[in-house]
């Protein structure tokens, strides 16, 4: 067996390390400086620097070096997903399993069509509360594997599944990738509030109305309800996860909400070697055709416009409460 991952930054290498334990790996990146350390010394340049990827995993910036390869794992920023589902064009047979969490940015379309739009292969969806770091280490995590095609998912769950790591099946694509996209946008929204120094119980209660409101868009999109539950890897858990814990997107927020701008606060992120991809769903939402999305516009305008984040939540505060029946 022999599995390709495309993209060998944070998350990239986590899986060329987790996947190596069992499989020969193919691990591509463009990045030749990145390459030529990774070959030489077995760790990464920026992450993870006491831990050495296992001998049967091959660094390479030959793209050809993943022909043979039925799975490619995809570990890219979503912006950059179009272009390398492009440069892939050529392979044929190919199931990929992506990685990015959110919304293509200009177009708000998900990432398997963007993918499906540039080459012919089988997509899955990777996601759940899984740290990169948390994946190296071996923590017990779980995630959500998605595909439509019933027989597929069931090889990839077996594919995927490790001692530490329980994956579970959703046939619900739609679902899993919106799910994904829409955590990052909210854990945005609670870093935001974690930066204003509000009360944990404001914190959870904006939480709570943006996951409802997440959850009423996707169905109206075409989500199934159940992908949106608590126990769902993608939701529940990844939810939880990246609005309290030390994920990027609250990370960014944090720094927004203690009153830097959005582009000092990309940079520092940058500066980091961190990724924010909740910025470039946030980017997307105004484009959404369906679905009502009063809190994610008002994230929207706190981010991209710089409307006082206090004035933005006196404002949902201020909106007629929902009827629960």
């Amino acid at each position: 067996m022999e599995i390709g991952i495309y993209g060998v930054g944070t998350f990239g290498f986590a899986f060329s390390y987790l996947m190596g334990q069992k499989y020969k790996v193919i691990a591509y990146d463009r990045n030749e400086k990145l390459v030529t350390h990774l070959k030489k010394n077995r760790c990464h340049l920026y992450h993870f620097k006491n831990k050495k990827a296992p001998k049967n995993v091959f660094f390479t910036n030959d793209i050809n070096d993943l022909s043979n390869a039925r799975y490619i794992i995809v570990a890219v920023p979503s912006f950059a997903l179009r272009e390398v589902a492009r440069n892939m064009k050529q392979f044929k047979n190919k199931i990929i399993i992506n990685t990015a969490k959110a919304l293509e940015r200009k177009t708000a379309k998900r990432l398997s069509i963007v993918i499906k739009e540039e080459m012919d292969a089988e997509i899955a969806q990777f996601s759940g509360g899984t740290f990169a770091s948390d994946i190296v280490r071996g923590a017990p995590l779980g995630a959500d594997l998605a595909c439509e095609n019933a027989t597929m998912l069931s090889k990839l769950q077996a594919l995927f599944s490790f001692p530490s790591l329980r994956i579970y099946g959703n046939r619900d694509l739609a679902g899993v990738e919106y799910a994904g996209a829409f955590k990052n946008v909210i854990a945005i929204f609670a870093g935001i509030m974690y930066g204003l120094r509000m009360p944990y119980g404001s914190i959870t209660h904006m939480i709570s109305r943006a996951a409802k409101e997440a959850k009423d868009i996707a169905v109206a999109l075409g989500a199934k309800p159940h992908t949106f539950s608590m126990e769902s890897q993608c939701w529940g858990n990844d939810l939880w996860m990246s609005c309290t814990g030390k994920s990027r997107n609250r990370e960014f927020g944090v720094l927004i909400g203690k009153g830097m701008e959005t582009e000092k606060a990309l940079e520092i992120m940058e500066e980091q070697h961190k990724m924010v991809e909740g910025y470039y769903t946030l980017e997307a939402i105004p484009k959404l055709k369906k679905g009502k999305a009063d809190i994610f516009m008002e994230i929207y305008e706190i981010v991209f416009n710089g409307k006082d984040a206090r004035k933005a939540i006196k404002e949902i505060m201020e909106k007629e409460p929902e009827m629960i029946e």
